[in-house]
């Protein structure tokens, strides 16, 4: 069953969607804000993501310029639903980079969208995971399950958030700058706070091992 996440704070037209897909027989998730959305991504991983532009707290160009930085997105074909023309050009000039198969301008047709969302999932079959895991010396982390190792033992298992944040450090050779996680992550170079509670949260959930997640000059490192 095909997996389909709507990303749209139009509560009608969610609700027109969900009985247009419903009756196609797919597993529908939904969010009403470009954050929920992008965190939503992270955890279950869809198949097809429908996104709306035009969202509350982060927007439509937001969330997919946070998609284009994170290997476990980058394969999930997006389809852009727009109210505005001009956006809607922007998008078709950089729809490769950011991760855009195709884009539909509002009013559309659901015989459209129907359509549409069944040849995603024909040209872009994907595997939910690009890796079944990532690990730096000791630490390995299981994207899937967002579960984390430490000598062949499990310490713990993690939010998207921070399982986000841990697997870049552990892809990383060396320090990770707080610049590239906030921009990676949050999208925002403001979101400092946000930064280092994660980190604190993830020491905690290492325990006896938290000692592992150092903080550098610039940044943060796993040390193996």
């Amino acid at each position: 069953m095909a997996k389909l996440l709507i990303i749209e704070d139009d509560g009608d037209l969610q609700q027109v969607l969900s009985v247009v897909f419903n009756r196609e027989g797919y597993e529908l998730h939904y969010a009403f804000n470009g954050k929920e959305g992008y965190d939503k991504m992270l955890a279950l991983q869809p198949d097809v993501v429908l996104l709306d532009l035009m969202l509350p707290i982060l927007n439509g160009v937001e969330v997919l310029k946070l998609v284009t930085t994170n290997t476990s997105l980058k394969d999930i074909p997006i389809i852009v639903m727009t109210a505005h023309s001009d956006k809607a050009a922007m998008l078709e000039h950089s729809m490769k980079a950011q991760g855009v198969r195709a884009y539909l301008k509002k009013p559309f047709e659901l015989g459209e969208i129907r359509s549409l969302v069944r040849r995603m999932l024909t040209q872009y079959p994907r595997n939910p995971v690009t890796a079944a895991e990532v690990a730096k010396g000791e630490v390995r982390l299981d994207v899937k399950f967002r579960t984390v190792w430490v000598k062949d033992r499990m310490v713990a298992t993690l939010s998207p958030m921070k399982a986000s944040v841990l697997r870049m450090l552990l892809e990383s050779k060396g320090p990770v700058k707080r610049e590239k996680l906030l921009q990676s992550v949050w999208g925002d170079a403001t979101s400092v706070p946000a930064l280092e509670k994660t980190i604190q949260r993830l020491r905690e959930d290492l325990g006896a091992e938290g000692r592992r997640l150092q903080t550098t000059s610039e940044g943060y490192e796993i040390v193996g």
